[in-house]
């Protein structure tokens, strides 16, 4: 009989110099791992064994720490920490989001892993943006280095078989020709600040023209980079290894004095970055409101409004709230509305402690019956309720800390009849709940760490899986429209959107072009706002961004925001008045 893994395989994100690496879950921890692919007939069990001795010797915040050994079929693994924000690589492609700061902070982490390397007389041999990994931290990342499959120790380097040599492109001259030294890897440490901060690697071309730049040709460093930091790149790639730093040490300690010396402001850029254009929107029409908007949603005919604890309907002809207004209604709740979420049947609102559900029937004829729907759910003992409801309507999660108490709860009901599946007491206050399809949630906090722990769960409330990002989040919305991902605002840096993929835990970052106060889903993606009425559409997950500008008197600030495939809304309020926009998109 077969013996079952230990790992659920959840897909491949990225491939090795000798096999494919996965994410993966523990089944019995439901915690997020990598699963580092090694065939037998591309990688010896001695080879196997040397990248084995040397992960299990590095021990090291910023080295991929090494956590088992898992046999799956004819395959072995080793079962390595995950970092969710891909290599390095991926990010020097999309390399406008990175400050000269953000550039050196990556160095320096590297250099701190390399160091602890040389200190167990480990050379890497093969230092590249392929084989840096990224976890996400506030406002940042954080480098760690990965794939000493061809790492060697130091007293093997007169041993005189060459071997696998590395990556032409970042490898020392002497690598060439089979000479290693601790000097060959700051070398390549040397090419990734240079591309860094340049854009580009110092050169370029074939094997044999890489060779010949490598021996002969200077880097040349353009003018625009600091001084300091132009001498230390300068080092750092010199031809002969004796005029290079001496070590791992020495580099880090002068790089860390080149950042502490420029001060560099997290908002300098080192290339230039392209302004983006806002595209015009075209007027339709501005209505004038007595009270602040403070919620705004498009469903079908029906246009929703909240203002505090008033809920506002207004229902139109069609789909794009042309014409004259064909029934409106009114209500006040409890307490001020929270959230307004839709399902297939009709809406759910969420207040502070109370949930109601208003049907969408669309085919009733007189409106007033329609409004007379409005359905109570349940009251919970709490002033900080959180809830979820599946869009295809099977299910809604609430979650809250009871008054008086320190303990949080809670309870997952199955639609529509409302009836409670489960209830527990639960160790998390989550920041927010998000139903992802008709089985599964996920369930978003922050811990004692600052860190953002993300745990998924069945609607049964069965916990499956659990990652954390050293992170923090604001806003975090959930577009069904484009499953298995969710976008965020970063806390205390808004001018920075967090795309976070679900299905293998990837996370991306960005870089906006206004600091975005609000956020929410549409039918094209996602909206982001900021007070003054620049607006970002971020078309589903190809990160295409279309940039608007909305015409605001100075007094007035955005305070809501929908979004429907054919036109705009932008609720917007000033000491005296509130006012409605409707646009249509250009």
């Amino acid at each position: 009989m077969r013996q079952k893994s230990n790992y659920k395989i959840l897909g491949l994100v990225g491939r090795g110099q000798f096999g494919k690496v996965f994410a993966a879950i523990e089944r019995t921890s439901g915690t997020l791992v990598a699963l580092k692919e090694l065939k037998p007939k591309q990688f010896s069990t001695s080879s196997f064994l040397r990248e084995l001795n040397f992960l299990v010797t590095l021990d090291h915040f910023n080295i991929v720490t090494c956590r088992a050994l898992e046999h799956r079929q004819n395959n072995r693994y080793i079962v390595m920490d995950y970092c969710e924000a891909g290599t390095l690589r991926n990010l020097l492609d999309n390399s406008r989001q990175l400050t000269l700061n953000q550039s050196l902070s990556l160095v320096i982490d590297i250099l701190s892993g390399l160091k602890f390397a040389h200190d167990k007389s480990i050379i890497h041999r093969d230092l590249k943006p392929e084989n840096i990994l990224l976890k996400v931290s506030d406002r940042s990342w954080t480098a760690h280095i990965a794939d000493f499959g061809i790492a060697k120790l130091h007293q093997e380097i007169n041993q005189g078989v060459m071997g696998d040599t590395g990556s032409p492109a970042y490898m020392a001259p002497e690598q060439f020709y089979g000479q290693y030294s601790y000097s060959c890897d700051l070398y390549a440490v040397g090419v990734i600040l240079f591309e860094l901060v340049v854009g580009k690697r110092p050169f370029s071309g074939m094997p044999k023209e890489l060779l010949a730049a490598h021996l002969n040709q200077p880097a040349i460093i353009p003018q625009n980079i600091p001084f300091m930091l132009r001498s230390l790149i300068a080092k750092s790639l010199q031809k002969m290894p004796q005029r290079r730093f001496r070590n791992a040490a020495q580099m880090l300690t002068s790089l860390r004095l080149v950042q502490t010396v420029l001060e560099i402001d997290l908002s300098t850029q080192i290339s230039t970055a392209i302004q983006s254009k806002f595209l015009k929107l075209i007027p339709i029409e501005v209505k004038l409101f007595t009270e602040q908007i403070t919620h705004l949603a498009i469903a079908a005919e029906q246009l929703y409004l909240g203002s505090g604890d008033r809920l506002y309907l207004q229902r139109y002809q069609n789909s794009r709230l042309a014409g004259a207004i064909i029934d409106q209604w009114s209500m006040t709740l409890d307490q001020p509305i929270r959230t307004l979420q839709f399902n297939a049947q009709g809406c759910f609102i969420t207040t502070l402690s109370s949930i109601y559900y208003l049907p969408q029937d669309t085919a009733a004829k007189e409106f007033h019956f329609f409004g007379q729907t409005l359905l109570p759910i349940a009251t919970f003992p709490t002033n900080n309720l959180v809830s979820t409801v599946d869009f295809q309507g099977s299910w809604l999660g609430v979650s809250y800390l009871p008054n008086k108490s320190k303990t949080p709860a809670w309870s997952i009901f199955k639609l529509p009849n409302c009836r409670l599946l489960r209830s527990q007491i639960n160790r998390r206050q989550w920041q927010s709940l998000i139903a992802l399809d008709c089985r599964l949630g996920l369930g978003i906090y922050q811990n004692q760490a600052q860190d953002t722990e993300f745990h998924l769960f069945n609607r049964r409330g069965n916990w499956l899986a659990n990652f954390t990002a050293q992170i923090q989040l604001d806003q975090i919305v959930y577009n069904p429209l484009f499953p298995n991902q969710i976008l965020a605002t970063e806390t205390n840096h808004p001018g920075v959107a967090i795309l976070i993929a679900l299905e293998k835990f990837t996370i991306k970052r960005v870089a906006l072009d206004l600091a975005a106060s609000l956020i929410t889903s549409c039918p094209q993606g996602y909206l982001l706002s900021d007070r003054q009425g620049k607006i970002i559409l971020v078309e589903g997950d190809q990160l295409q961004l279309r940039h608007y500008q909305i015409p605001l008197s100075t007094e007035f600030s955005v305070t809501a925001i929908a979004a429907s495939t054919t036109q705009l809304l932008v609720a917007s309020a000033s000491l005296s008045q509130s006012q409605l926009h409707r646009f249509s998109w250009q």
